[in-house]
């Protein structure tokens, strides 16, 4: 009981001081402020809301329509959604996830101070008094506040998925400790597996770094040990056997999830890894940085990294190495291990190792929590270890040292964060001052110690409350009421277009709940938040497959993660089966539903155009020519040909004449002047660029101005021009020059006549019965002829398994994504049921894993059991 004191104070402390800074500043649920900000806002609510429908059997985590094209979706749960705490969800709407959210950051924070409070009981047991009010124990509680409230847990607060691995890593490193000094493996064993289990990325940095404490507690143990040197090799051999044999069994464990994760992540260049980087030896910064950073508000950038977890912490480091009761060989062992501490930050080799040998280009640093607990663990010896009457001096000295250094660094690198190192300085003094009058306290009666201990822990934790205050401001969102708002509109909008038409279709849209004033957005899983199907999708695992067939069509690829989809190419929307489109414009060849009321600025639009996601057709595509082109509207005009089994030409090129307007003050504009045709017509663009242009924009006959060729921007885009209108202007404003392809740009008329009467020749060939469901196809058809062949609208994946009249077959595809499916003259039954590859051989993986850690345990057990007896 006295122990779960301990935990409890280090848990409830933290809480209670994220919970007074969540109600004081207005963070949900008790203001519009939420750390939902970013990608948290981009995606992971989005993915929360989806998740919200898997727990209600309305989704799946193995194949959704939701993403992009149709997909597996089991690598965005590992990453993001398969931590224990989502099972919360459920007590909260989709409105209301900002609250969510940040109730995910108060319970997991608070759980990482009990976490590293059970670290450090256990780990520094012999020098615990049996009294828990004793000096040790104040220091432990403090200690572990430290770590749930380090600058790391609230600056990457928004990538709350991360956060598992932090409160699990001090179990992880107890584990490693443990298997040093004899108690069975399992007890790492099951907690890798949970840190891969709930965040594979964050599981596989406290892996690596459990190897590094491995070593580390490996020194310590042969330090502190009265064998024979002769001895020590074959008993290290024995610690690395079983520290590696019991990370194996986590591994396998794991597997379940983890081997489905990695398979998924093959269909993306995301999962390469990037090892040629690791033979750079050159360093990411400065290491004095790393000193440079540690104070309140500190910020990680590419170039140093912020390891700050209060000057109660960085005192007690400096104060250690300054005590003369601790050996030099000591003191030697504990420098190089804090060297390689910085190392892993700053030199390139190990900087890949620990960001899992991928390039990383945002949230810096990702792994600075294992630093962190580094610095706790040393400022734990110190209290613990070496506490005695000399502790106050020690720690004078260290405020000088610290002190002094951080203003001498300061003053070589002066910046815009000096008035936060003397800030730092001052509770470094506090803390000091605080420190002394509890050791003083000691010799007191019971309820003044019990006064001046309280007084001592609210202040150290203003501190961190400080902290973590500045931080929270520079990462949060003030969105929660616009986010319920916007919430609540989608779910209406959806429900209503579903309830009025109950055929299979997708639905994409020109906006989504972040749109920038030049027209860029990134929201593209908006499908997953509100269950529909799409074309869109921005996730860590996207399948290159379907960008690459999207990218032919119109739909650019930006970056390696999403297609830009919110300018809506008509004809390539009715091919992919868009039958609505969300629109705060209207569009020539849509026509807007007044039967559904608009909604967050958007109006329903339907395309009469749109064709059946099955049907069937004949190929042909020997006498119809692949173009040899990127140009998207030609290629368009090739898929059609091949489905409708003769050429067909939907768009016609318009003429234009080119010109610059501007001077070399304002800028010059590339100026597209068009010639727009009579009659029913769409128009298109496409100005294909070699390089990026930074900062241009496009303004589109004066209707809207969007980003262009670069981030976040479309490629072939909409060009809106009245009926009777003789011309149209396109032009391009760049401050960095123009890289445009010469001689490439592409405008073209789509023949909305001509598209009407294709969609109703395929349309003719529709299947007789189509039932589609996430991981599951159901078709029946009749071929005329065995030259018959089926289309589904449905893109190439290696889970799907296909069947014909009941026996598996191999299918082709349309343009190597679209499912094309030879059938047999007469009737044929078709069907497709989706398996997540590598799901099998993972639970095979996992029960092996699990009776072997099980065998292994009672073996040893087994053994302990007979030594006692001798």
């Amino acid at each position: 009981m006295k122990k779960k004191r301990i935990y409890f104070s280090a848990f409830g402390l933290t809480f209670a001081v994220l919970l007074i800074l969540f109600i004081t500043c207005g963070y949900a649920p008790f203001g519009n402020k939420s750390l939902a900000v970013d990608d948290a806002s981009i995606q992971y609510l989005d993915f929360y809301a989806y998740f919200k429908d898997v727990l209600a059997q309305k989704n799946s985590i193995f194949y959704t329509f939701g993403k992009t094209l149709g997909g597996t979706n089991i690598a965005v749960f590992s990453y993001y959604l398969s931590s224990p705490f989502m099972l919360l969800s459920v007590f909260f709407p989709k409105e209301n996830l900002h609250s969510f959210f940040d109730i995910l950051v108060l319970l997991k924070l608070s759980l990482a101070s009990m976490t590293f409070s059970i670290f450090l009981v256990n780990r520094f047991r012999k020098y615990l008094t049996e009294n828990t009010e004793s000096a040790r124990t104040f220091f432990v509680v403090l200690l572990s506040c430290c770590y749930g409230l380090c600058q790391y847990t609230i600056a990457q607060s928004s990538n709350i998925m991360w956060i598992d691995g932090v409160y699990l890593l001090p179990l992880i490193l107890l584990g490693t400790y443990q298997i040093i000094h004899g108690s069975s493996i399992w007890k790492l064993s099951v907690w890798v597996a949970l840190s891969i289990l709930f965040n594979w990325y964050s599981g596989g940095i406290n892996c690596v770094f459990s190897a590094l404490w491995f070593l580390f507690e490996l020194a310590l143990y042969f330090l502190g040990s009265s064998r024979k040197y002769s001895h020590i090799p074959r008993k290290a051999l024995v610690m690395i056997f079983r520290y590696g044999l019991s990370m194996f069994l986590g591994l396998m464990c794991s597997a379940v999830l983890f081997l489905p994760t990695v398979l998924a992540m093959g269909n993306s260049n995301r999962g390469s890894l990037d090892l040629a980087a690791l033979k750079d030896f050159s360093f990411v910064g400065q290491l004095p940085t790393i000193l440079e950073s540690y104070h309140l508000g500190a910020h990680s950038t590419p170039n140093s990294t912020s390891l700050f977890c209060g000057t109660l912490v960085i005192l007690a480091v400096i104060a250690l190495f300054l005590s003369s009761t601790l050996s030099a060989q000591k003191k030697s062992m504990l420098a190089c291990f804090l060297a390689v501490i910085a190392l892993i930050f700053y030199w390139k080799p190990f900087y890949m190792v620990f960001s899992l040998f991928k390039t990383v280009e945002s949230y810096w640093c990702r792994y600075s929590y294992v630093g962190i607990a580094a610095l706790i663990f040393l400022a734990a010896c110190f209290y613990l270890i070496y506490l005695d009457d000399h502790t106050a001096v020690l720690l004078s000295r260290g405020w000088i040292i610290f002190s002094v250094l951080l203003f001498f660094l300061d003053n070589i690198h002066p910046g815009e964060h000096t008035s936060k190192i003397y800030l730092t300085v001052f509770y470094a003094a506090v803390t000091l001052i605080s420190v002394r009058l509890f050791m003083y306290s000691r010799n007191f009666k019971s309820w003044k110690k019990a006064v001046i201990t309280l007084l001592c822990t609210g202040i150290i934790l203003s501190e961190l409350a400080v902290n973590a205050s500045f931080l929270m401001n520079d990462y949060h969102a003030d969105e929660n009421s616009q986010y319920t708002a916007y919430s609540l509109g989608s779910q209406k909008q959806i429900g209503e277009i579903k309830e009025s038409d109950s055929s299979i279709y997708r639905i994409s849209q020109t906006s989504t709940k972040i749109q920038y004033t030049d027209g860029a957005t990134a929201n593209y899983n908006e499908a997953l938040a509100y269950n529909y199907r799409s074309i869109s999708g921005y996730t860590s695992s996207p399948d290159d497959t379907q960008r690459e067939f999207l990218e032919r069509i119109g739909y650019r690829e930006n970056g390696l993660n999403m297609n830009i989809t919110n300018s809506p190419v008509i004809a390539a929307d009715a091919l992919l089966g868009v039958k609505y489109t969300l629109s705060a414009y209207p569009v020539n060849g849509l026509t807007k539903l007044d039967s559904i009321e608009a909604e967050n600025g958007k109006s329903v639009y339907c395309n009469p155009s749109a064709l059946p996601m099955a049907f069937l057709y004949h190929d042909n595509s020997e006498s119809i020519q692949t173009p040899q082109t990127d140009d998207p509207f030609v290629y368009q005009n090739y898929l059609y040909s091949i489905l409708c089994g003769h050429p067909v030409s939907l768009y016609r090129p318009l003429s234009y004449t080119y010109s610059s307007k501007g001077d070399s003050d304002s800028g010059t504009d590339q100026v597209y002047t068009l010639s727009v045709p009579e009659g029913n017509y769409a128009l298109y663009g496409n100005i294909p660029w070699d390089s990026p242009m930074e900062n241009a924009s496009l303004n589109v006959n004066d209707s809207y101005i969007s980003r262009y060729s670069w981030w976040l921007s479309p490629s072939a885009f909409y060009i809106p021009a009245a009926s009777e209108a003789a011309y149209a202007k396109v032009s391009i404003h760049s401050d960095n020059g123009y890289f445009i392809r010469d001689g490439g740009e592409q405008f073209y008329a789509l023949d909305l006549d001509a598209l009407a009467a294709v969609s109703k020749e395929i349309s003719g060939r529709a299947v007789e019965e189509f039932q589609l469901e996430n991981g599951h196809v159901s078709v029946s058809c009749t071929a005329a002829d065995s030259s018959s062949l089926l289309y589904l609208s449905i893109p190439y994946d290696k889970g799907w398994k296909i069947y014909r009249n009941g026996q598996q077959i191999t299918a082709g595809l349309l343009d190597d994504c679209m499912y094309s499916i030879p059938l047999t003259e007469g009737k044929n039954q078709i069907e497709l049921r989706y398996i997540c590859p590598g799901i099998r051989a993972g639970i095979l993986l996992s029960v092996s894993g699990i009776l072997l850690t099980l065998l292994i345990s009672l073996f040893e057990h087994k053994n302990r059991l007979q030594k006692n007896k001798l």
